[in-house]
């Protein structure tokens, strides 16, 4: 089956009053803890195995995630398997997976202040099991009187996951079989869901996508969805240049290919059919020159950089450790 995973991220956008406006009203130093520079929510499907995306929303920051998954749950193909991280279990959500989404899904759901049949799990030592989840009161008080008496528990596979950094926390998901999905194999699947934020960082640093042309809210969205775009075409030359010129034992690099591209985009609408199919031969044979080579060992981490204006719980803490 396919494999596809759903994650949200921020985006820093040009601080006109228009895209203030429609994406962040509330960003600006007149308030306390805000930055100057607006930011947009952007919800990707990502397939994890072809690795390009194949839906996109866009919306103002404060866009419930959740709201973003359900409204993208129609385009993904059936009998499809979907990956989502801890941010986006609750009992409404599983609901609407369970009848809306014809294929499956795998959630990350943390071990603590999250549902009682899931603590109670935690402390089996199980490594996995079929629990129900209840309807949360949050829940109950969104739904009419006549519909309480419809509500139901929610039939999941529960699988424990230890994380590398030694976290516990459970996956949910909804394929049952435990000989043809194994434990193993369901948490090594899980982590497939890493590489939809390696996209969101190739975005950001290879394709420079915060560094808007448009200052509308219009030309805002049409670079957001052409960077998604550049990215399918990309990825689909990559895998022409390896069928053609045999180079299928490296792993390309998708910088260059993306860069090469965008070097030579208007082949992709030539004038001169000729010319077009020589241009388009030399863009993959230069796909093709340069390789991707895998660290072996994990990157250091670095420090991440905001425009955004440090608040009074960061200013705290700088104060407790001393770095103030």
């Amino acid at each position: 089956m396919s494999v596809f995973a759903i994650d949200g991220s921020k985006y820093t956008l040009p601080a006109t009053p228009e895209i203030r406006a429609a994406f962040d009203p509330h960003s600006g130093l007149q308030y306390a803890g805000k930055g100057h520079y607006p930011q947009c929510l952007v919800s990707t499907v990502y397939d994890v195995f072809r690795r390009f995306p194949v839906a996109r929303h866009i919306g103002p920051l404060d866009t419930s995630e959740r709201q973003a998954a359900q409204n993208m749950l129609h385009l993904i193909p059936a009998n499809s398997l979907v990956l989502f991280d801890r941010g986006y279990p609750s009992y409404e959500f599983i609901l609407e997976l369970q009848e809306n989404l014809p294929g499956y899904f795998m959630i990350r759901c943390p071990s603590q202040s999250t549902f009682p049949a899931v603590e109670k799990f935690i402390k089996t030592n199980k490594e996995e099991d079929i629990i129900f989840l209840n309807p949360t009161n949050k829940y109950r008080q969104k739904v009419s009187c006549q519909q309480h008496n419809k509500l139901k528990s929610l039939k999941v596979r529960v699988v424990r996951l230890k994380s590398p950094d030694g976290t516990i926390s459970v996956i949910l998901t909804n394929l049952w079989d435990r000989r043809k999905y194994p434990r193993q194999e369901i948490i090594d699947l899980y982590f497939r869901r890493w590489e939809i934020e390696t996209y969101y960082r190739d975005e950001k640093s290879v394709l420079e996508i915060e560094r808007f042309h448009g200052h509308t809210c219009n030309s805002i969205k049409q670079e957001l969805l052409a960077a998604a775009i550049m990215s399918v075409i990309s990825r689909t030359l990559m895998v022409l240049s390896a069928e053609i010129f045999e180079s299928s034992e490296k792993e390309l690099q998708f910088k260059n290919a993306i860069m090469t591209l965008a070097s030579e985009a208007a082949v992709l609408a030539p004038e001169n059919p000729e010319k077009a199919i020589i241009i388009f031969t030399e863009i993959l044979q230069e796909i093709v020159r340069v390789k991707y080579y895998r660290p072996k060992s994990p990157r250091p981490s670095h420090v991440r950089v905001t425009k955004r204006a440090i608040n009074k719980w960061s200013t705290a803490k700088l104060k407790k450790t001393g770095n103030a």
